[in-house]
């Protein structure tokens, strides 16, 4: 654990395994961070392997754990971007590692050292970006107001470029006014622009979901039939629908002596059908 004293010096503070037992509070059935910590400790001292995944062929080092993010927000009753952004964080913070699988994640619990890492600044954490994503999934999904996630995105990047301008003062205490100043002005359009795109992302998001209601089977019946259920072709026509949705200027481009185009220009809402299904598989 670290800490920052009056005069800023840092600290850290070494932890038996007993006093995080001691700290935890059990909230209802859903964990709290300190319980997800231990969790990961236990898994990770017991070299735990998820159910799912004790066939693959990898070996475990010592204080490693073989989990899918899925499992842990089952088990911690967390929403997956909610685990993600809390890997995220106490990876920044130094306290594991990960080796990232294609379906899963080998996570090194760092128990051996005394020292925790220095913490990165706040444009490179990526916990910034998985703040914003896990409260814009709420407003995503209905269940907040574009005025409430408004309000909290907006904090969020101004704490993130108040702590920004922390570190300069922190790291660079004796450089010259004007030199921390365009620094600091390069850090603030970064993280302005983070959060401006996750919103963006967020936007298309809850656009596409009013789609998972449509009929994908136009599409589905495309690819059986004209295709001959031939993947590499239906990734071209992917592509191609992807394109006459999101430009305005390919959808206007298609006239109507163009069967290709305009059989494509029927298919666009099972397209988007389909994308809205998948969508609500990864959330």
């Amino acid at each position: 654990m670290k800490m920052n004293n009056k005069q800023k010096t840092p600290l850290a503070i070494l932890a038996d395994r007993e006093v995080f037992d001691y700290l935890k509070e059990k909230v209802g059935e859903r964990k709290t961070r300190t319980e997800a910590y231990c969790d990961l400790l236990d898994k990770a001292l017991s070299g735990f392997v998820s159910p799912f995944l004790r066939r693959q062929d990898y070996e475990l080092q010592p204080n490693q754990c073989h989990v899918t993010v899925s499992d842990l927000a089952s088990e911690w009753r967390w929403h997956r971007a909610t685990v993600r952004s809390f890997l995220d964080t106490i990876e920044a913070f130094g306290l594991l590692r990960r080796i990232r699988l294609a379906k899963s994640v080998v996570i090194t619990m760092t128990v051996q050292s005394g020292q925790p890492a220095e913490p990165r600044d706040v444009q490179e954490q990526p916990d910034f970006a998985g703040q914003l994503r896990e409260v814009l999934s709420d407003w995503v999904t209905g269940k907040t107001t574009a005025a409430e996630v408004g309000a909290t995105c907006g904090q969020l990047a101004r704490q993130a470029i108040a702590a920004t301008a922390g570190c300069e003062d922190r790291h660079c205490p004796d450089s010259r006014s004007d030199t921390v100043a365009v620094h600091t002005g390069s850090q603030r359009a970064h993280i302005l622009e983070t959060a401006l795109g996750c919103i963006a992302h967020a936007a298309l998001q809850k656009a596409l979901r009013k789609s998972r209601f449509d009929d994908p089977s136009p599409l589905v019946e495309f690819f059986r039939r004209e295709l001959g259920e031939e993947w590499p072709a239906f990734i071209e026509v992917a592509k191609d629908l992807a394109r006459l949705v999101l430009d305005t200027e390919a959808t206007e481009a298609v006239n109507d002596t163009d069967e290709a185009g305009e059989c494509l220009k029927t298919l666009r809402k099972s397209f988007l059908s389909l994308a809205a299904r998948a969508q609500d598989m990864e959330d």
